[in-house]
């Protein structure tokens, strides 16, 4: 369902949000569908809620190694210290790994299923949103559906698992129309 389609739906103001940010797929996303990765999370995290209270935002990426890429390293460093600034957003990373075709990510995967999975049993949420196009994250939604908790999928059509619009409650697809308002504006 489009994110512009979700706007008119009824919402629970005391529902719980958490939402769990796979940054590198969203990244990927917001340049192939969009052209513009310079999002607001303020604003991006607000529309994901739609009334409801968020928790927490926390956005998941594979940190560059300095010494092999100076420049995009400093980059994402910048990038990741602006992030800080925003309200209820956390920021997690693990090393890329290098190997001969270049840079992997390791444990970035894993670390959100945990997040994921340790927030459904302790309560902290009602809704988690989870904004990736993996589908590898299937099985998680499926062990935080049968913990009583409710799950969204918001991804690019671009970047759309079928198996993870399967074991979404809701799947949310992000398009640059409906996002033209949470970026940010460049002077």
């Amino acid at each position: 369902m489009r994110l512009s389609a979700l706007k008119t739906q009824k919402t629970n103001e005391h529902e719980k949000v958490q939402i769990f940010i796979d940054g590198s797929n969203l990244y990927h996303g917001l340049k192939n569908d969009c052209s513009n990765t310079m999002l607001d999370f303020t604003l991006f995290a607000g529309m994901l809620c739609r009334g409801r209270t968020l928790i927490r935002s926390t956005y998941y990426i594979g940190t560059i190694d300095a010494t092999r890429n100076k420049d995009q390293a400093q980059g994402q460093q910048k990038f990741l210290s602006k992030l800080r600034y925003y309200p209820y957003l956390d920021v997690k990373t693990r090393p890329l790994t290098y190997k001969k075709g270049g840079a992997v990510e390791k444990g970035v995967d894993i670390l959100i299923a945990t997040d994921m999975l340790t927030g459904a049993l302790r309560n902290c949420y009602d809704t988690a949103v989870l904004v990736s196009g993996d589908g590898d994250f299937a099985p998680v939604l499926d062990e935080i559906k049968r913990a009583g908790k409710q799950v969204e999928n918001a991804t690019f059509s671009s970047c759309r698992s079928d198996a993870l619009v399967n074991a979404s409650d809701l799947f949310i697809e992000l398009t640059k129309e409906d996002l033209k308002d949470c970026f940010i504006k460049t002077k």
